[in-house]
């Protein structure tokens, strides 16, 4: 490689303005019927929950990520979990639809209940489980969906993914607007 391109490879990418997604809370359900929840803490941060699916259950008020605008209103995201998984979500606001691609490690997919809950109120055992691994083989998992809530709300709202997915009213996955 070049000194001139590994400068350039090198350089961060540029986010853009965030100010369209921060605050953003979403609901989206997957081809496959799977639902999950997306609130955009602020520039660096996103809650979820898992409301529909096989990962029911499982959820984070504070999960570090990454954003960049891509066009207009048209975002990616990107997080990896403390189990390992990652996950690359593009939101088309406007157009109301999401891509998601989420690489989740084998130890995952083989004991997924020890990842139930808040994140934040197991990260030591869900860590300790992470390490025991296995980490390898990865399972790669692209789906679209479409978005079916789409709200704004003050930055930083801890109101907004507050509690389990088990504790919500009974239609509140099934709210439209």
């Amino acid at each position: 490689m070049s000194v001139e391109n590994a400068a350039t490879a090198s350089t961060p990418a540029i986010a853009g303005d965030l100010s369209g997604i921060v605050g953003k809370h979403l609901i989206y359900v997957y081809d496959n019927g799977w639902k999950y929840e997306l609130y955009v803490r602020d520039s660096q941060t996103v809650a979820f929950r898992c409301l529909m699916g096989p990962m029911f259950g499982r959820w984070s008020t504070n999960q570090a990520a990454k954003m960049i605008q891509l066009d207009g209103d048209m975002y990616k995201l990107a997080w990896v979990e403390p189990t390992g998984t990652t996950t690359v979500l593009i939101a088309w606001l406007r157009e109301r639809r999401v891509h998601t691609t989420i690489c989740y490690p084998q130890w995952m997919l083989d004991f997924p209940e020890s990842t139930l809950g808040r994140y934040e109120d197991n990260l030591s055992e869900i860590i300790a489980e992470r390490d025991k691994g296995p980490t390898y083989p990865q399972t790669l998992v692209a789906s679209t969906g479409v978005i079916t809530f789409l709200d704004t709300r003050d930055p930083e709202d801890d109101a907004v993914i507050d509690r389990p997915p088990a504790k919500l009213p009974r239609d509140y996955a099934d709210r439209n607007n």
